[in-house]
């Protein structure tokens, strides 16, 4: 009736109309229609198959009415063909030892080394992509397995599981402390208070190292120094009780696991009082991946390399303020922060953020000192001020707020990835082969600004599942507290200062901003080029203010003066090209290009022309040098009184 073929459950083609699911007619025509394959012709002793999935629904409703779930009835005799005896099992539970020193139940015996054996074969099964087929998949495997070992013969005397997640629960359980998991609690062993001094450090220090040994494998080796140590027999139950315990957990777990799960278990955290915010009283930065995934011109044809700042106003959890970039860097924060005031129009009372150094940099310090409210001394408001978060310390909002926009909106994306950098789930994780499958509907980089407004616009809609109104009614309350920022103070605080004086080169001054180079040059109120600016300013150092929205147009050059103060010189273009073959060539491209190359010839003309005035007005020239000097020469380096005070009186010197 059933069977299965090439890792695929079919059934036997004449049982269809034998059975009258179908006519032979009718099976013929689905056939050659190709609406149902075939993967095996009969013939020569064979009998022709057809897979149990490419037949149409309508039969196999008809099917499971007659004999039920295919799957269930093929699986008694697959899941059975892989188990196998597990001596080990048997003789490990012949030898436990209860609090009384006695050993467990004959019955009880039977049914632990079954449940070892089923275990086995359910790991077996899971770890074996070919077997796992014939199951379903992954997505279908517990399932189907759960529904395979619950038929299994009464004689098989291992536990019946209600749901697949119990069933999972004690597999992982099996996963991790072996044999000693299967025992019921009923049989608990006591005999952990013999676990004291020296048996103690030793068994907690062996179960701290970082190879991670299971509890059975450290029983192991406990008993394989135990007679020679003098130490008392332990059983696998008595040292799993004993290390379960608090006060050894919280030392195995951070040496096992590391700070971040020892945190999760037992950091002790601080409450904070919401009663008293409002909206725009703290903001806060969170930059990370963004888990999604995008076209990219690779072998792939695909990638997720994108960064992602979000500003936050956290006692609404609305996101006020982002930026999506390919590196985290003070250029992305500086926009992100910029959206955030474009979009409130105030200033927050506290601003935080993480140490990375985009923020720390002396660029976004210096924004940073300028964005927080400035308070009102005279009615008593205190200004606002800004930090950054300790390292480890978890208690940056944003990045608990971030957690949760990736796991409720952007995860539920086609293309996410899902890949934030501490993913253990299996739910957590990207179906790849799905998103393979489709990598050509894949949005493109430049899409990703309209995808985030959305997911932005989604967020901000939703609410916490306690609040009675979303997260835009919670920004929108009536506050106070709210210190606005005019447009004037919006313009000057989103220029950045370059920390290091960058050189004005002949050919211009060159500048690079998140990777990418920019030139730019100093034209006059003509669009010519600032010859005179160009005289006084070549090869010196100026310090460089830009707005990063307007690195296509513009920057502003000041002198750093000795007393560290800045005084404005003049604003520099973005430096423009010219065309060199003609065919190209604009209107009027020609002539400006003539111009610039001009200049050139100009400030040599001009220069000469200088040096020239600077001969007229002082005598000292190239000639005058060769005649003083061959008067030297011709004297022995002796000159008369007379010719040496005529030489005196045109001399350079004498003018003063």
């Amino acid at each position: 009736m059933f069977e299965y073929y090439q890792n695929t459950l079919c059934v036997v083609s004449s049982w269809l109309w034998n059975a009258e699911i179908m006519s032979d007619g009718n099976y013929k025509k689905l056939c050659s229609e190709g609406k149902m394959k075939k993967l095996c012709i009969g013939g020569n002793g064979r009998k022709a198959l057809v897979a149990y999935e490419s037949i149409p629904d309508r039969f196999k409703k008809v099917i499971r009415d007659k004999v039920g779930d295919p799957y269930a009835t093929a699986k008694k005799i697959i899941f059975a063909d892989y188990m196998k005896w597990d001596h080990e099992a048997e003789d490990f539970f012949k030898a436990y030892l209860l609090a009384d020193g006695s050993q467990l139940p004959e019955e009880k015996q039977k049914e632990y080394t079954h449940q070892a054996v089923m275990f086995n074969t359910v790991q077996h099964i899971a770890t074996n992509v070919v077997i796992q087929k014939r199951f379903g998949g992954k997505k279908e495997m517990w399932d189907r397995m759960l529904t395979a070992i619950s038929s299994l013969p009464e004689t098989w005397q291992h536990t019946r599981y209600k749901n697949v997640v119990s069933f999972k629960r004690a597999f992982k359980k099996y996963e991790e402390d072996g044999y000693g998991s299967i025992v019921s609690g009923k049989w608990l062993n006591t005999n952990s208070s013999k676990i004291v001094d020296d048996v103690a450090d030793w068994i907690l220090a062996q179960y701290c190292l970082p190879i991670k040994y299971t509890i059975s494998e450290v029983a192991k080796l406990y008993e394989s120094i135990r007679e020679q140590k003098g130490w008392k027999s332990l059983t696998e139950r008595a040292m799993g009780e004993w290390l379960d315990k608090t006060e050894q957990k919280r030392i195995w777990m951070l040496a096992r696991d590391g700070r971040d799960e020892y945190m999760k278990a037992f950091g002790h955290t601080v409450t904070r009082n919401r009663s008293e915010w409002f909206p725009n009283a703290w903001w806060a930065i969170d930059g990370t991946k963004l888990d999604l995934v995008h076209f990219a011109n690779n072998k792939q044809k695909m990638a997720a390399e994108l960064k992602i700042n979000v500003v936050f106003d956290v006692y609404s959890e609305k996101i006020i303020g982002w930026d999506i970039a390919y590196s985290e860097n003070h250029a992305s924060h500086f926009r992100a922060i910029k959206r955030a005031v474009n979009e409130v129009g105030c200033r927050p009372f506290l601003f935080t953020y993480d140490k990375q150094s985009g923020h720390t940099s002396t660029k976004m310090q210096n924004l940073y000192d300028r964005l927080p409210a400035r308070g009102n001394k005279e009615k008593g408001i205190t200004g606002g001020t800004h930090y950054s978060h300790k390292v480890g310390r978890k208690s940056s909002p944003a990045e608990q707020i971030y957690n949760r926009l990736q796991q409720q909106v952007i995860s539920k994306m086609w293309f996410s990835d899902k890949q934030g950098i501490k993913v253990r789930k299996a739910t957590n994780r990207p179906n790849t082969d799905f998103i393979v499958e489709y990598k050509s509907a894949l949005p493109t980089v430049d899409e990703f600004n309209k995808i985030f407004q959305a997911l932005v616009n989604v967020w901000n809609a939703g609410k916490q599942e306690d609040w009675t109104i979303s997260r835009n009614e919670m920004f929108e309350k009536p506050t106070e507290h709210r210190e606005e920022i005019d447009i004037m103070d919006q313009v000057s605080m989103f220029w950045i200062d370059e920390t290091t004086p960058k050189k004005y080169y002949a050919h211009g001054l060159p500048l690079t901003v998140e990777g990418k180079d920019y030139l730019y040059e100093v034209y006059d109120s003509n669009g010519k080029v600032d010859m005179e600016f160009r005289r006084k300013w070549v090869q010196e150092k100026l310090i460089v203010r830009y707005e990063p929205d307007y690195l296509e147009d513009y920057v502003a050059l000041y002198e750093l003066l000795p007393s560290g103060e800045k005084r404005f010189v003049n604003y520099a273009q973005k430096k423009r090209g010219h065309e060199s073959i003609p065919f190209l060539m604009k209107e009027n491209s020609k002539n400006q290009m003539l111009e610039d190359v001009a200049v050139r010839e100009s400030e040599l003309k001009r220069d000469q022309e200088a040096y020239e005035k600077l001969i007229n007005r002082t005598g000292i020239s190239r000639e005058s040098l060769i005649e003083e000097q061959e008067l030297m020469v011709k004297f022995q380096g002796h000159l008369p009184k007379d010719l040496q005070m005529e030489t005196d009186k045109n001399s350079f010197y004498s003018r003063f």
